[in-house]
């Protein structure tokens, strides 16, 4: 699933908000994907919690918030816009193309969303709600009721309280412009840390490392 091509419809490609939604700030600081990335998300949001809302009927509250978060997250998201096979046409500058992959993460998620708002706006509600249900598909496939769709930090908070191993702390710290957060875990005499717009994805990057490692050792 990981490696299968997205193909995006070419006639998106057109639209002046799509060729948009491919421009990062590094690149232009008013003509951005910034704005398009707000409107996606919520898009994405509702368009998700919709489908499973009428898919999943014996589903409460707390466990389609759960099944959601396990969708729709910044390392998801980023995977997702990595198979889009409009992908390379993303503009960074220089030096954001150079850092490294997981600090890339969150940029390729908000492409991502922008990518979203981007069909939203320009072709309205049901054209947006097929291209996210098309680009979702295959994972909306392999939703199973009985799986453990605990977020990171709480099934590392679990593995470590089983482990008698004392959890870690999570020290996040915002970037200049507030719109940034870098988390950096010491743990076993090992150093964790990621990057993301938004703080609790910063922390769960952190945490999906952590378990990486530990059931790696």
């Amino acid at each position: 699933m990981g490696n299968s091509v997205i193909k995006v419809n070419q006639s998106y490609l057109e639209l002046p908000y799509f060729k948009q939604a491919l421009v990062h700030k590094s690149v232009s600081q008013t003509k951005n994907n910034e704005r398009l990335e707000f409107l996606g998300d919520a898009v994405i949001e509702i368009i998700i919690s919709e489908y499973l809302f009428n898919s999943f009927l014996e589903m409460d509250e707390g466990r389609l918030t759960q099944v959601r978060a396990s969708l729709v997250n910044t390392k998801t998201l980023s995977e997702m816009f990595l198979q889009f096979d409009c992908s390379d046409d993303l503009q960074l500058s220089k030096g954001t193309t150079k850092l490294d992959e997981t600090h890339k993460y969150s940029i390729y998620a908000g492409t991502l969303e922008a990518c979203v708002g981007a069909v939203f706006i320009s072709l309205g509600w049901d054209e947006s709600k097929e291209f996210i249900l098309a680009i979702f598909k295959s994972r909306l496939e392999l939703i199973n009721t009985s799986d453990d769709f605990k977020d990171a930090k709480s099934r590392l908070q679990e593995k470590l309280q089983a482990l008698n191993i004392d959890l870690p702390t999570y020290k996040v710290t915002p970037n200049k412009e507030g719109n940034q957060f870098e988390c950096n875990v010491e743990f076993q005499q090992k150093f964790y840390k990621a990057s993301s717009s938004i703080k609790k994805d910063s922390e769960q990057q952190v945490a999906e490392l952590i378990l990486e490692h530990i059931c790696k050792a």
